[in-house]
């Protein structure tokens, strides 16, 4: 069954004329893969924007992946520039906010609120508030430490597939974490009066 076949297969298949081998690649990353973008350029609309964009170069460079190659890594390879590129023009042209939260249901439906039991009002604040801190220390950090962050944590990626998304030495990917969890750490304690 297609589904049950790694990455690289479906690529291979998609190469091959087997149109629902590259849904399959697509349906399987959609999550993850908009998530990372979410947390590197702080938008929906944007991550979802550059998310096609993703897939669309996918599909267009896939007759160019290494057999040998994985197909996990030189996708976040392409993500990675794109959102990279996608910063340096935001930076160009307008500062965003990044107050905007994800309200609990906006993708969903009334039914969904309704039918779920509801957490209480402080367990939820408390979540709002440490999901925004974390979001403002991750934004703070400089962007080679951000995306760094962004792939290690949020998409749980390992130092090997970092160094291959962002070419770097896997000495550097773990330095750069390192360094970045202690500003965020100095961060945090500033902000709380340490």
């Amino acid at each position: 069954m297609a589904d049950r076949n790694s990455d690289e297969e479906l690529l291979l298949g998609s190469l091959r004329g087997r149109r629902g081998d590259f849904r399959l690649l697509l349906e399987r990353y959609e999550g993850e893969l908009f998530n990372f973008l979410y947390h590197y350029v702080g938008d929906r609309q944007t991550a979802e924007d550059l998310f096609q964009e993703t897939f669309l170069q996918v599909y267009a460079k896939m007759d160019t992946f290494r057999p040998d190659g994985r197909f996990k890594p030189w996708m976040y390879t392409i993500a990675a520039n794109l959102a990279r590129d996608a910063m340096r023009k935001r930076r160009r042209r307008r500062a965003f906010s990044l107050d905007r939260e994800i309200r609990p249901g906006e993708e969903g439906s009334l039914a969904d609120i309704v039918e779920s039991p509801a957490p209480e009002p402080e367990a939820v604040l408390d979540k709002q508030e440490s999901a925004s801190l974390a979001r403002q220390l991750l934004e703070e950090l400089p962007e080679s430490l951000r995306e760094i962050v962004t792939l290690y944590f949020y998409n749980d990626l390992k130092y090997t597939e970092i160094s291959q998304v962002l070419d770097l030495p896997m000495g550097t990917v773990k330095s750069r974490l390192y360094r970045a969890m202690r500003q965020m750490a100095s961060a945090l304690k500033r902000k709380r009066g340490f």
